[in-house]
């Protein structure tokens, strides 16, 4: 296991902001023009008070700014392994890669809806409550007020109906046949196949065997022998 060091600390800590300037760069991209479109065409958003205006902005920009940099965070971790650890990581997402070669579309629709459940739970709820607001925009006997309260109440229907929908698209997941996920994390084994202090005959044996104490065993051996090389 590596030592986090606090040059990693730093590096991390700077691709994450990085990834939260481009976030509020894309946030920028998509506000500002928006801004002057809705200003010059919609008169209706023009007559927003000042505050519903800066939340519209708020909605779009905190999730651009917190995504890019939880983005860029992951990024850097994932640049950061090498040797036996790049390789495990290669081999989870081979895995992943056959899992959904082997998918109908069907099934990859609901495994990329149960992995993106949050981030379609809030843009279904800024489309539904732009399109609600369209909607309730055209009736001329509410002020601007009573239309965002009713535009609003009608996002909240909609959201709940998007919950409801994420919900059985995860029961969906979860009941099929795919083969139940061990509860215990062996991949410390496969990382130790690839170790180079490891024996032909320790690496078959390995291979072999299902005895957690004799795998174990083997690791201790193969620890043994890195710390005699590091003290020769």
């Amino acid at each position: 296991m590596k030592i986090v060091s606090q040059d990693d600390v730093r590096g991390y800590n700077d691709a994450t902001i990085v990834g939260g300037i481009k976030g509020a760069f894309l946030a920028a991209a998509i506000c500002i023009p928006g801004h002057m479109f809705l200003m010059k065409r919609s008169p209706y958003f023009r007559a927003l008070p000042l505050p519903l205006k800066a939340l519209g902005h708020v909605t779009i920009t905190v999730p651009c700014i917190s995504v890019a940099a939880e983005k860029g965070g992951e990024a850097y971790t994932r640049s950061q392994y090498s040797g036996v650890g790049q390789r495990e990581i290669d081999w989870e997402l081979q895995l992943r890669n056959e899992k959904w070669e082997k998918m109908s579309k069907l099934e990859k629709a609901g495994d990329w809806a149960a992995r993106h459940k949050y981030g379609i739970i809030g843009g279904g709820w800024a489309a539904s409550m732009a399109l609600a607001f369209g909607i309730v925009a055209r009736n001329p006997y509410q002020s601007t007020s009573q239309k965002v309260v009713q535009a609003r109440m009608w996002a909240q229907g909609l959201t709940v109906a998007l919950l409801v929908g994420s919900a059985m698209a995860t029961g969906f997941d979860a009941s099929n046949n795919s083969p139940p996920v061990q509860s215990a994390d062996h991949s410390w084994r496969r990382m130790l196949e690839h170790d180079e202090h490891l024996t032909p005959e320790e690496r078959a044996q390995l291979r072999d065997t299902r005895d957690l104490t004799t795998a174990k065993e083997i690791q201790k051996a193969v620890s043994q022998r890195k710390a005699a090389a590091a003290q020769a």
